[in-house]
């Protein structure tokens, strides 16, 4: 990576696209408010202007109204999943290793800053410390790489990682969140962000203190699994209302129609399957529970020709409307 632009590779940010899909925030949104794309996140190797990414987690922070977003993400991170920490990982033996390894990498995917670890003493200092001064303040930045830093630690210390001998610096302490406050945090200066702790630890293998965060991915399943669910639902109170575009049932989770075309897509379905699933659950019971004819309930949900509805519905069900219907009334009534 070149010296003479402080850059960072966009790969970087992917976690923070999920964190925003799952509070419901369009990403390429937020994204499209520094002049990025979804599909340059995801071309390995590309870059961008280190203020463009300050920008865009200043913004995911104001989008989210969440002023600890970005540290709060960080946190929650399953730092492995980081290449140069998973790298790290593969190849150390101890913290001290671990920390060391990170610095090296680290420099080959952001030339904007220079990572150090420095021992001090019984005092160790691991931070970054910035290339260039910034025209943003970078809080969301320094909140997000404070807290990963911080994971990092606790892989090897595990509960050792309290309140009495860590002391965090970041340009703006008022973003980090709540349980960070057990800490002893610092104002530092726009030019980088550090944890000072006790350089013993650095000794400790890997090995001793297992972490106990689950893995991001575990995190997004609950999340996706939620996420459909939810869905689903809004649908179902939609469709009685009339017929529903692929616009606007993206618009009912906040999302434009591609991205959750991607995130339906990690199911296996569709924004149409989804919602013709949605219309025949509402004609099923409104020929289980009513005596509305099909054309009326075809009507309802916005099909002009009641034979469209007919073909749609035995798709799905099985069977027609009629045949559906005398089916389930035979069953209720000898229940």
């Amino acid at each position: 990576m070149s010296d003479s632009l402080p850059l960072v590779q966009l790969q970087l940010i992917a976690p923070i696209l999920t964190a925003l899909t799952a509070r419901g925030i369009d990403p390429e949104t937020v994204l499209e408010s520094v002049g990025l794309t979804v599909s340059a996140v995801e071309q390995p190797g590309s870059t961008v202007h280190v203020m463009v990414i300050h920008q865009f987690l200043e913004n995911c922070a104001t989008f989210a109204n969440d002023k600890s977003f970005c540290a709060t993400v960080g946190a929650s991170l399953d730092t492995t999943g980081w290449p140069m920490i998973q790298k790290a990982m593969a190849d150390a033996r101890t913290l001290g290793e671990l920390l060391t390894i990170y610095v090296t990498l680290a420099s080959q995917v952001a030339s904007s800053v220079t990572p150090f670890l420095d021992i001090r003493g019984d005092m160790a200092v691991f931070g970054e410390r910035r290339r260039f001064k910034p025209l943003v303040l970078p809080a969301q930045n320094d909140g997000f790489m404070i807290s990963l830093k911080l994971s990092m630690i606790e892989i090897a210390v595990g509960e050792q990682l309290d309140g009495t001998n860590v002391s965090l610096v970041v340009s703006d302490p008022s973003v980090l969140p709540k349980p960070m406050t057990r800490f002893q945090v610092l104002k530092g200066d726009e030019m980088g962000s550090k944890i000072q702790f006790p350089s013993e630890w650095l000794n400790t293998p890997l090995s001793a203190h297992p972490s106990t965060k689950k893995p991001e991915t575990i995190h997004h399943k609950v999340s996706d699994s939620s996420f459909l669910a939810s869905f689903r639902a809004l649908l179902r109170q939609q469709v009685p209302m009339g017929g529903i575009s692929a616009e606007q049932a993206a618009q009912l989770v906040h999302l434009n129609t591609r991205t959750l075309s991607r995130r339906l897509a990690k199911f296996g379905t569709t924004t149409t399957k989804e919602v013709l699933a949605a219309k025949i659950e509402y004609a099923q019971n409104a020929l289980e529970r009513s005596n509305r004819s099909a054309e009326e309930i075809a009507f309802d949900l916005t099909y002009s020709d009641p034979s469209n509805f007919s073909r749609a519905f035995a798709k799905v069900a099985g069977t027609s409307p009629s045949k559906y219907r005398a089916q389930h009334r035979k069953s209720h009534s000898e229940d």
